[in-house]
């Protein structure tokens, strides 16, 4: 009877650490399964975000123009790319912010208001420091300061929503297919090319107020904008623009 109770006394043991090790082993294949749906970003799927986010933004806006029977109107914002920086930018921190969130409505929300505050900053800082406004909402619905409206950021809530859960992990399980060398440095030459875009437009523009205002320009780098950026071209390119 002795030995008997001593070998199910084993037997028991044997059992309990068998079943332990196999939970902990179920907790590692979890652990590893959710850690692998996580989306990790390297820098050229977030160039590659950034130019889709842009370029989707500049056909929304110019399809816009069009059903409101404006015509052809420029709306990439910038001087030599296609792709819209604040859709850009914005398409950039709403993946990094929101990319391995599973709650729509937090999403949404979480969307919402960040598109909203992005879309506020960057209309702030536009006139603060080059004394314009790329867009104004002023009689708008909902509209706050001019800047952004509450329609509008639920629209970006929505845009979020699709963005995180119809085309961010579809567009990364393709990306993970190219050559990741090759795509960085694709990347690394559109950042470049982005960026220098970028600072030009904010110099053309800068020189439109500056214009606007009366000042000529000493440095000639702002002689030049004044020759090839001249206030009928930004009128074309910026139809939006206002001077404040």
């Amino acid at each position: 009877m002795g030995s008997e109770k001593k070998s199910a006394r084993r037997h028991g043991m044997l059992s309990d650490s068998l079943c332990d090790n196999a939970g902990c082993g179920a907790e590692n294949i979890t652990g590893t399964a959710t850690r692998k749906e996580k989306t990790r970003l390297a820098f050229y799927k977030v160039m590659c975000i950034y130019l889709l986010g842009g370029f989707a933004g500049t056909a929304w806006e110019t399809l816009l123009n069009f059903c409101r029977g404006n015509g052809f109107v420029y709306c990439n914002g910038s001087l030599f790319t296609p792709f819209n920086f604040v859709y850009g930018f914005g398409a950039v921190i709403i993946t990094l912010c929101l990319q391995n969130q599973s709650d729509a409505r937090r999403v949404w929300l979480t969307g919402a208001l960040g598109g909203g505050a992005v879309e506020y900053i960057i209309n702030f800082l536009e006139e603060k420091l080059l004394g314009t406004r790329s867009w104004d909402y002023e009689g708008r619905l909902l509209n706050i300061n001019g800047r952004t409206t509450l329609v509008y950021m639920a629209f970006w809530g929505l845009l979020c929503v699709v963005m995180v859960f119809l085309i961010l992990r579809p567009l990364d399980r393709f990306l993970e297919r190219l050559p990741s060398e090759l795509m960085t440095k694709l990347a690394v030459l559109a950042a470049i090319l982005c960026a220098v875009d970028l600072l030009i437009t904010v110099g053309a523009i800068f020189r439109y107020a500056e214009r606007s205002a009366g000042r000529e320009g000493t440095l000639w780098i702002a002689r030049m904008l004044d020759r090839f950026c001249n206030d009928d071209f930004m009128k074309i390119r910026f139809p939006h623009l206002g001077v404040k």
